[in-house]
């Protein structure tokens, strides 16, 4: 029961909208499996397809050969996330400050493979049922969860002994630490790869980052120590390292899980896009990629934002590396329109121009426009490189601007298409 009340406080706090047509469906019949696309939402055949039979049925190999990138990519990220974990048992064998940094750029290696996949999850979760929609979802908020109270974890600036790094209390093995995980609140988590990065860097704000000597193994109390009734195993130091090296452990069994999740379902999702006519297919990219720049930019980072709320809206604070996040991010939209080619060389991109002359002359601009306006953004917010109020104001809007103007182009894509 923890874990959906954990998942529906998660879902309410990102706003995940795309599930809401599955979850109506699987109220009606709680003993059926996956619904088709058919059954949720009955599309006659458009002008389009009638008129554009081939362009129709490039569609369909586009969506099957983007199915292909996504076994490719996830392979990828669970590469990355193993050597990152590989890294933190040198780290652990072998403290210094070199591995602590090679740690860190595993960890920047991971997390970009992992963002890359952002846009594959939107997507499947249009063609999953209920059950795994829910289940995919869940292991998204244990994987990649953010912001997270750093203080729930390890110390912070005025608060010496915080977080379960010196709670002893608080067991430190998969069970305990998934019994944590957003036990009491959202934010408060202990599992994923932003609890991983406040472990690796810690606050930076005067400049001075975690040093490699919290990670040393402390092998003999001090005379207070033992006085005090301490053991070893309770020391900080020892429960830092303890706390990393499992951490790492459960982030590669979410993400394992997830992508056996993924290829379970790999089969009967290849057979609904078979039964699925090239305008729905068209429908369900464009609601994909307007959901994920709504949901991971938007709702979840811009918005509050240009509210003045610089905590929550910064994904990756302690590493600095939001930027990178976002930037792989549009990397996996960008490369679904331009990389993946039909026979005959069609791709997403040649198609969407083919249906609406707005996207093929403004969709372009937009996003270069964009990608370029984001990075700016963050790399100012993670460097407190930023200007006056006004201009922070006015970086915001602009990334706000841009993106809405793709989401629209999409929408408007999507009205020429069925009308």
């Amino acid at each position: 029961m923890q874990t959906y009340l954990n998942l529906g406080l998660t879902l309410q706090r990102m706003g995940i909208a795309v599930l809401a047509p599955l979850l109506l469906v699987g109220c009606n019949d709680e003993a059926a499996g996956p619904q088709s696309i058919e059954s949720v939402n009955e599309i006659t055949p458009s002008v389009f397809e009638l008129l554009n039979p081939e362009l129709s049925a490039s569609a369909k190999e586009i969506v099957l050969k983007y199915v292909e990138q996504i076994d490719t990519d996830l392979i990828q990220a669970g590469i990355e996330i193993e050597k990152f974990q590989s890294s933190i048992v040198t780290l652990a064998d072998h403290v210094s400050s070199e591995n602590l940094s090679l740690s860190k750029q595993a960890w920047l290696d991971a997390h970009s493979a992992y963002e890359l996949t952002t846009l594959h999850r939107y997507f499947a979760t249009q063609l999953l049922g209920e059950q795994n929609s829910l289940a995919l979802m869940q292991l998204q908020y244990q994987i990649n969860h953010w912001p997270i109270i750093p203080g729930y974890i390890d110390y912070v600036n005025g608060y010496p002994d915080s977080g379960i790094v010196y709670d002893i209390n608080v067991t430190l093995d998969v069970d305990s630490i998934r019994e944590q995980h957003g036990a009491f609140d959202i934010y408060e988590v202990t599992l994923g790869f932003h609890v991983i990065e406040f472990l690796l860097w810690g606050y930076d704000t005067d400049s001075v980052a975690r040093p490699a000597a919290d990670f040393d193994a402390v092998l003999e109390l001090t005379p207070e120590e033992t006085e005090s009734g301490y053991s070893l195993e309770q020391l900080s130091n020892n429960r830092r390292r303890l706390f990393l090296a499992v951490a790492a452990d459960t982030l590669v069994e979410d993400f394992r899980a997830l992508q056996s999740l993924w290829l379970t379902e790999e089969s009967s999702i290849r057979q609904r896009i078979e039964s699925t006519s090239g305008t729905e297919l068209i429908v369900i990219l464009a609601d994909s990629m307007s959901a994920m720049l709504n949901q991971e930019l938007l709702i979840r980072s811009l918005y509050p934002m240009l509210n003045g709320d610089f905590v929550e809206s910064i994904q990756s604070p302690y590493s600095r590396s939001t930027q990178n996040a976002v930037s792989s991010q549009l990397s996996g939209l960008e490369r679904l329109l331009l990389e993946h080619q039909t026979e005959n060389g069609t791709t997403l991109d040649l198609i969407f121009s083919a249906i609406s002359d707005e996207f093929s002359e403004f969709f372009y601009q937009n996003f270069d426009a964009s990608k370029a306006c984001l990075v700016l953004l963050y790399s100012n917010r993670e460097s407190d490189s930023a200007g006056t109020t006004n201009e922070r104001e006015t970086e915001i809007v602009e990334c706000i601007n841009l993106l809405t103007n793709i989401i629209d182009y999409n929408d408007r894509l999507k009205f020429d298409l069925t009308n």
